[in-house]
């Protein structure tokens, strides 16, 4: 975490310091992570003991595995949000048009694998400006925080490498600051020195527009304690392949003659064998191979234990067990999922204090616009699990729970249904307009019976 004093001033040099202890402390870390995530795994620089010896070099991405499955578990679905005191129309709306839904789940995505993400809240281009939102690599920006018990944000720091034309080596950094009053931008060379001018913009938010998203108190990724374990099963796997292509390559034995006796008669003679596929041997001749003997029980059941230990330890099923799915009722499979459940809310603490800030950023501007500002307080935020549906049994929740939970409420629990407010709304008009029907056909019939 970076923190600046409250006595101290956030000057353009502070910032400097902060960035080069950016990147000397953490790029190469998110480098290893982003590796794994991509399968470019430490098992693929492995060489062979001797120059003939097999070497395969096996990559199961259980780093993928893990981020795919849990950040897809946790916002697969999309976020919705209710308020009974917040008019939310105009603040859905432009969540809509800033597709808020997919940086949900690029954000899910890069806290799973580097331990933090971030977020970036601008004002589009366009002749009628409103807020949008980027994901940032977290190797290009960082929030600077007061260093009270609150941790106030003071600053967020974007910044991104700029490259030399002509040999495409990095020549320093761009770098785009925010604080509540306004944007600071300037360039800073390789080796984290100003460069040039440095200008200002008043921001129209009033806030910082980085936004940082923890995944965990420590800031570590979901496989990030894992990597020996998902090492040790490649090389477990590498090693299984490499003894089968051994054993294919096994050395022929001979007993009682040779197969030439120079070098090129005994070349020939094994490329003649290669090609017929026989070996014509002398009677007192004798033909073995010498191979390794290799357990294959053994190597079995020490992948099957590592495979266990890295789903136990980061508490993401293996779906592919014929006996997960074996009972598909709503609390079995919430038992089997309980680890996996508990680490999400973990998570979703995070997420939601990040989608409150988006919140404020976003209604700052509604006022500025003359909209209906939102109170963040007020907003109840709803993250669904990605969960197969049993639509019987949350027919059979909503039945019970109706008169106890606001119809909103039951509504967002149907995972067909977008937006729970306009649902409730549209059924309470066609509730209405058959009532007015049945209203009038029952008048008609009663004009009728007066007129006979």
């Amino acid at each position: 975490m970076f923190l600046l004093n409250t006595t101290e001033e956030l000057t353009t040099e502070r910032i400097c310091e902060y960035i080069k202890l950016h990147r000397t402390a953490l790029s190469e870390r998110y480098e290893k992570l982003e590796s794994y995530y991509k399968g470019e795994h430490d098992i693929l620089l492995r060489k062979p003991k001797r120059k003939d010896d097999p070497c395969n070099n096996v990559v199961c991405n259980y780093a993928k595995y893990i981020t795919d499955i849990g950040s897809g578990f946790l916002i697969g679905e999309p976020v919705s949000y209710q308020s009974e005191e917040n008019d939310l129309t105009d603040l859905l709306e432009w969540f809509k048009a800033a597709e808020v839904d997919v940086q949900d789940g690029d954000n899910a995505e890069d806290q799973s694998i580097y331990g933090v993400a971030y977020e970036l809240v601008y004002m589009s281009s366009d002749e009628s400006p409103t807020p949008k939102t980027a994901s940032i690599h977290p190797s290009q920006g960082f929030v600077i925080y007061n260093n009270t018990t609150e941790l106030l944000p003071i600053a967020g720091v974007y910044y991104h490498e700029t490259r030399d034309t002509a040999t495409q080596q990095v020549n320093g950094y761009m770098v785009e600051v925010s604080t509540d009053k306004q944007y600071i931008r300037f360039r800073v060379t390789a080796d984290y020195a100003l460069d040039g001018e440095v200008t200002t913009e008043n921001n129209p938010f009033g806030m910082v527009t980085l936004i940082e998203i923890y995944n965990n108190r420590f800031l570590q990724g979901d496989f990030e304690q894992l990597i020996s374990l998902i090492d040790g099963y490649n090389k477990q796997q590498s090693n299984r392949i490499d003894d089968k292509e051994a054993f294919v390559n096994s050395l022929m034995v001979l007993k009682g003659q040779t197969l030439g006796d120079t070098s090129d008669e005994k070349a020939e003679t094994v490329r003649s064998i290669k090609e017929n596929g026989v070996v014509e041997l002398t009677a007192d001749g004798e033909l073995s191979f010498l191979t390794r003997q290799s357990d294959q029980q053994g190597d079995q059941l020490l992948a099957e234990s590592i495979a266990k230990d890295i789903h136990k330890f980061s508490y993401i099923p293996n779906l592919t067990d014929e006996h997960f799915a074996s009972n598909v009722s709503g609390i079995a499979m919430q038992f089997k999922l309980w680890g996996l459940l508990q680490l999400m809310k973990k998570k979703e603490r995070y997420i939601k204090e990040g989608l409150r800030y988006r919140i404020k950023l976003f209604s700052a501007i509604l006022a500025i616009k003359g909209k209906s500002p939102v109170d963040v307080s007020k907003v109840t935020i709803t993250i669904t699990r990605n969960l197969p549906k049993n639509l019987v049994e949350i027919a059979q929740v909503i039945g019970n729970l109706s008169g106890i939970c606001s119809n909103e409420t039951l509504v967002a629990q149907l995972p067909f249904v977008e937006d729970p407010e306009k649902e409730v709304q549209k059924a309470a008009e066609e509730k209405q307009a058959a009532m007015d029907a049945e209203f009038v056909m029952a008048s008609k019939s009663v004009n009728e019976n007066d007129e006979e």
